[in-house]
């Protein structure tokens, strides 16, 4: 039998898991770090650590940890696994012993290993990697270790999403766990301090998969799509997964001071989310950028050997304008190009912003794999758009904008994002001048290996 790796291009080039631990204390740049640039920038994404038992998914892999350092003008490098405990499992057996998403039957309780793959955040003192289906890991920021498995004390009964929000104001995190099994939603917050705080379910019209969400400073946006979990049919089908778009998509608006009767409910056009960049309320409405897909085909065995990330499977910038009084959704595209990772300043979340930046694909591929060759900066006042393309053969990652002082304009700072170099098979993480993404990079810090395709990333000032 063929080994999967030699046909799933999800274990092939830049998305082949990279299996080494490592440090690099001094990595060599071009050009010059800013010297108020200080911190540590850390990234997650997956990894499988053996072989698959069966067909591999992206979002199967085992966490690891990427982190950049920044001081003084140098820069430094560390990599670290995320040791599960079901990662310690594989160890002790020395080969795969947990089955993927796509290998999920109607027939048995499928095991499910905490890979943390997803997002890494820093709150309440604490540094977490995140997937979506379980709880939060913890991490030591230094060294990258793993502390094992954080449920807030005993008070998280629920998964937790891969991507919290965290208030510039209150410092509160607010976050949320889904389920295929009711409770579908669960809504949580967490105070400065890290407590968990408040845990709401919230009633849905169906179970769906519920990546990411929204917030305002005063209310919160639930992201219904018809990605809906369905049990039935599911070897015919080939995963847990159904595209439902006659149910159309719903947002639902909660003030952050109600709960779950308080939810108003609206309807737009089907369609699929994965990231939000922002929202805010203005004049009695909440506007809500979002990277939309018309489409998407999720965990089927097309999507496992050649996904559709393109024409309407792909993301594309996107509008909405929800009327809170009227109750009518107004949608706009904002962008033709295909996107994906979108950010925005995040002492803007939930306030209104001007910028927002994403990894975008100028050019429309052929291999139907999800890539993007170019960082984007959209101003959304003037309705203009500034492209870093960093050429054929290079894969761009999420870019962060880091602000320069904690008080400085929305655009006063610099975008980082870490580049995958085909010609070279290695890996380059850029600082750009975020008023101008296009022009010459600031700085370039080589990395001593290629960093796989990952998701998510944060920057932490000064550790």
């Amino acid at each position: 039998m063929t080994p999967e790796s030699d046909v799933n291009p999800f274990l092939q080039g830049n998305y082949a898991p990279w299996r080494e631990e490592g440090d690099a204390p001094f990595l060599e740049i071009e050009g010059e770090l800013p010297r108020d640039l200080e911190g540590t920038f850390y990234r997650n994404g997956p990894n499988a650590a053996y072989e698959p038992l069966g067909r591999y998914h992206w979002f199967d892999g085992d966490g690891m940890i990427h982190a950049i350092t920044l001081r003084d003008g140098r820069a430094s490098y560390r990599n670290r696994w995320v040791k599960s405990a079901g990662l310690a499992e594989e160890r002790a057996a020395g080969k795969a012993t947990f089955r993927g998403l796509l290998e999920i039957t109607p027939t048995e309780a499928p095991r499910f290993k905490n890979t943390a793959n997803t997002n890494i955040v820093w709150h309440g003192g604490k540094l977490l990697a995140l997937m979506e289906a379980a709880l939060p890991t913890q991490m030591a920021p230094c060294t990258l270790e793993t502390l094992g498995e954080w449920d807030f004390g005993g008070r998280l009964g629920t998964a937790m999403t891969a991507h919290p929000k965290m208030d510039p104001e209150t410092g509160e995190m607010l976050f949320f766990g889904y389920s295929p099994f009711p409770p579908y939603l669960v809504y949580h917050v967490a105070d400065r301090s890290g407590a968990l705080v408040r845990s709401e379910p919230i009633d849905l019209a169906w179970p769906s998969m519920i990546h990411d969400f929204a917030v305002t400073k005063d209310h919160v946006i639930f992201i219904l799509c018809p990605l809906v979990f369905s049990f039935e049919n599911v070897k015919e089908r080939g995963g847990a997964f159904s595209w439902e778009p006659e149910r159309g998509t719903r947002l639902g608006v909660m003030p952050r001071s109600g709960g779950n009767r308080d939810v108003k409910w609206f309807e737009t056009d089907a369609s699929y989310v994965f990231h939000p960049l922002n929202a805010y309320g203005e004049n009695g409405k909440i506007v809500l950028d979002v990277a939309r897909y018309n489409k998407l085909v999720f965990m089927s065995p097309k999507s496992a050997r050649k996904p559709e990330w393109e024409g309407d499977s792909a993301a594309h910038m996107h509008r909405w304008t929800l009327d809170l009084a009227g109750g009518g959704v107004k949608s706009v595209p904002l962008d033709d190009v295909s996107c994906e990772f979108p950010r925005a300043d995040e002492r803007r979340l939930g306030r209104k912003h001007r910028y927002g930046y994403a990894a975008v694909a100028p050019v429309a591929g052929e291999s139907g794999m999800p890539a993007w060759s170019a960082v984007r900066r959209y101003d959304l006042e003037r309705g203009t758009t500034e492209t870093r393309d960093f050429g054929p053969g290079s894969g761009a990652g999420e870019p962060l904008f880091v602000p320069r002082t904690a008080t400085s304009a929305e655009d006063d700072g610099w975008v980082i994002v870490l580049v995958y170099d085909q010609s070279r098979d290695t890996s380059d993480f850029y600082v750009l001048d975020a008023r101008n993404i296009a022009g010459k990079p600031i700085a370039k810090v080589k990395l001593p290996h290629r960093v796989p395709y990952g998701f998510h990333g944060n920057w932490v000032p000064g550790a």
